[in-house]
């Protein structure tokens, strides 16, 4: 379910087809902390403005807030309207938190490998892409990367998923490898648990890149 980052190009115009393309360019194209800022405060939905959604468009909106399971918006967007931005997020974490442990493992699934073949192809959905780069997974020397591969191969011919983490919590190639290396020695039930739980913090960051914090 890769994502088309833009769309066309007119003459000078670049076209994007939503709001995440934008916080991607912001990526490929730095500029200043402050202009980042404020350029993404400036791109975010306000909770009035989520609750004033068509189910169509809430789907579309947080459509990936969970890796590729658009699902999950489509549950969630017969909740509106939320009270708060707390209680969207609830949502969410909830319904996952709910699902058979069946659909969990096919989430789980969903999710690339860290620095994996996905990043080297470009495949990467605009969502994970971010979260790549604003941990320099994006830039590993060769020796890390092949260090990192080695990891992830280990973990999913052991655990049936591959690693995952919330990167931008971790943000360092250190923290992520030495979080590798420490829960490969875990159960199959507790590498659920955090797995999911790592979800439920990607899901929250995702939503809180899309929805102002007011």
């Amino acid at each position: 379910r890769k994502r088309t980052l833009v769309s066309r190009i007119d003459g000078n115009v670049l076209v994007l087809p939503s709001c995440y393309n934008f916080r991607y360019l912001l990526c490929l194209f730095p500029v200043t902390h402050a202009i980042s800022s404020v350029l993404l405060r400036e791109s975010k939905l306000s909770l009035e403005q989520v609750n004033a959604l068509v189910p169509g468009k809430f789907h579309k909106t947080f459509e990936n807030v969970i890796e590729c399971w658009p699902e999950a918006a489509i549950f969630c967007s017969a909740l509106l309207p939320f009270k708060s931005l707390p209680a969207l997020i609830h949502a969410f974490e909830n319904y996952i938190e709910r699902l058979p442990s069946e659909s969990k493992l096919k989430i789980l699934r969903l999710y690339p490998d860290l620095a994996g073949k996905l990043l080297d192809s470009k495949e990467l959905s605009t969502d994970s892409s971010i979260e790549h780069n604003s941990a320099g997974l994006d830039n590993l020397a060769a020796e890390d990367k092949a260090k990192l591969n080695e990891y992830n191969e280990r973990y999913k011919a052991q655990f049936g998923f591959p690693f995952i983490v919330c990167v931008r919590e971790a943000s360092k190639f250190e923290t992520i490898l030495r979080s590798v290396t420490e829960r490969i020695n875990n159960s199959i039930d507790q590498e659920l648990e955090i797995a999911v739980g790592e979800v439920k913090k990607i899901c929250r960051l995702r939503i809180l890149q899309l929805v102002c914090d007011v």
